[in-house]
């Protein structure tokens, strides 16, 4: 039986966009007792969000539709799970927000090696990436432009071919800064730096090439990323100013995402939250965020009132800092953007995270961050980066996580804990986007049994 859903969209600035749709997930809530709340990552349209979430649903219902068996022909290693869902109803929120994709063709363009023309990919890829900084969407696939942000964006175009001299520099750092929401900036992901170091440092720390390390054993040289360029060396391979500038273009892509997700976050999907609760305080609460996704349900979850019960949060392949929860990390021994979650118990339930080192996405977008911040090692991104990625590494620096599971099929045992961080190790999961299938269904539903 198909878990009822219901579609509540957002606007840039956190609104809901169709009260209405808010309303009836509202007045739908009497019969329910664990509620999913979905959030889609970097995406264009609708369709694509609404593929990732029929697909994570069909096989949560799938897992789900083992409760009308009867009890002996389940199988031995499901019975437990099915046991604790037994007398669960489940419904969905799907969440739509106005978020923008990041492509490989950028992040890596002509796969990553280096050619004779690669100035010129460097630059169609700026222009690219320019072009789609124009866009300012209301809502997830509209079209709307500020005349203010185009012309911005015009300019700095204009300047790509002039890079190489210091005042272009300033000014097309000047240019993608005018464009960006300062509030969001943090030491977690190199943000504040962004804004603080002077753009001749900024180009120079971005030229060199950028590689993700693969897991240690892998590829050639024992994981050094620089075998054989498929999923076990991430490298963006090009160097130079234009290559420079199309990172630091694709940094302030990352930003701007970064800022929209924990608007919509910490304002609208917070409130809504809010209202839930308010309307049904016994309701068990499971918010799951794929890519930035990730980042959007955790700002949700840290507008929460301390000591709040009945919630568990799945980060799949989740776009932040992989020290977001951290408890002290770098030389400052500092708390992660997002600690209180954690020190505060906003979340009383198990917080599981997939990470695997396929994710070019999350592999080489948190590596810029690392070249923003100029540490210029030859191999970045993995757990001892500073600047790596959730998704990526999991939950780092943080004394509530732990390593102790692997994604796996259903039946896999997951001893999931109350006030835990379980970071899962999932290379099972092909790409970013991997996210959709049974073993990360059951893995969430596993996390939502294990809080009564």
């Amino acid at each position: 039986m198909a878990t009822p859903a219901f579609d509540v969209e957002f606007t840039k600035d956190g609104d809901v966009f169709q009260q209405p749709q808010a309303d009836a997930l509202l007045a739908g809530l009497g019969p329910i007792t664990d509620l999913l709340v979905l959030s889609h990552g970097w995406n264009n349209d609708k369709a694509d969000a609404s593929q990732l979430y029929d697909e994570l649903l069909g096989n949560i219902d799938k897992l789900l539709d083992l409760r009308s068996q009867p009890p002996a022909s389940v199988p031995a290693p499901l019975r437990d799970f099915v046991d604790r869902l037994r007398d669960r109803n489940f419904a969905a929120v799907r969440i739509f927000w106005p978020s923008k994709r990041f492509t490989d063709a950028d992040l890596i363009p002509g796969g990553g090696a280096a050619s004779a023309a690669a100035e010129t990919q460097n630059a169609a890829a700026v222009n690219r990436i320019l072009d789609r900084l124009k866009d300012d969407p209301h809502q997830l696939g509209g079209e709307e432009r500020d005349p203010a942000r185009v012309a911005a964006m015009d300019s700095a175009k204009a300047l790509v071919p002039q890079l190489a001299t210091t005042d272009a520099k300033k000014e097309f750092i000047r240019l993608l800064r005018s464009i960006l929401d300062r509030s969001m900036e943090e030491k977690d992901d190199a943000s504040a730096g962004f804004f603080a170091v002077d753009a001749e440092t900024l180009f120079q720390n971005a030229q060199a090439p950028v590689v993700a390390p693969a897991a240690p054993g892998d590829g050639v040289g024992g994981g050094s990323g620089l075998g054989n360029g498929g999923a076990t060396g991430l490298g963006d391979l090009l160097s130079g100013v234009q290559a420079a500038a199309r990172r630091i273009a694709n940094f302030a892509t990352y930003y701007q995402m970064k800022s929209r997700a924990g608007t919509v976050g910490s304002k609208g999907v917070a409130d809504l939250l809010g209202q839930i609760r308010a309307a049904k305080p016994a309701i068990r609460i499971h918010l799951v965020g794929h890519s930035f996704g990730g980042r959007l349900v955790t700002a949700a979850a840290y507008g929460l009132p301390a000591n709040t019960d009945l919630i568990t949060m799945s980060l799949l392949q989740a776009a932040f800092s992989h020290n977001g929860l951290s408890n002290g990390f770098g030389e400052d021994k500092g708390k992660g953007f997002f600690r209180a979650l954690v020190d505060e118990k906003r979340i009383s339930g198990p917080v599981i995270i997939t990470h695997t080192k396929n994710d070019k996405a999350v592999g080489i977008a948190y590596p810029l961050a690392s070249r923003i911040a100029g540490q210029n090692a030859a191999a970045m991104g993995d757990q001892n980066d500073p600047y790596g990625g959730m998704g990526r590494n999991g939950a780092q620096n943080t004394k509530e996580a732990d390593n102790q599971f692997t994604l796996g099929l259903p039946g896999t045992s997951y001893s999931f804990e109350k006030g835990k961080i379980h970071n899962i190790s999932s290379d099972l999961i092909q790409d970013h986007g991997d996210v959709r299938r049974i073993e990360v269904a059951y893995a969430i539903l596993s996390a939502a049994g294990s809080i009564a």
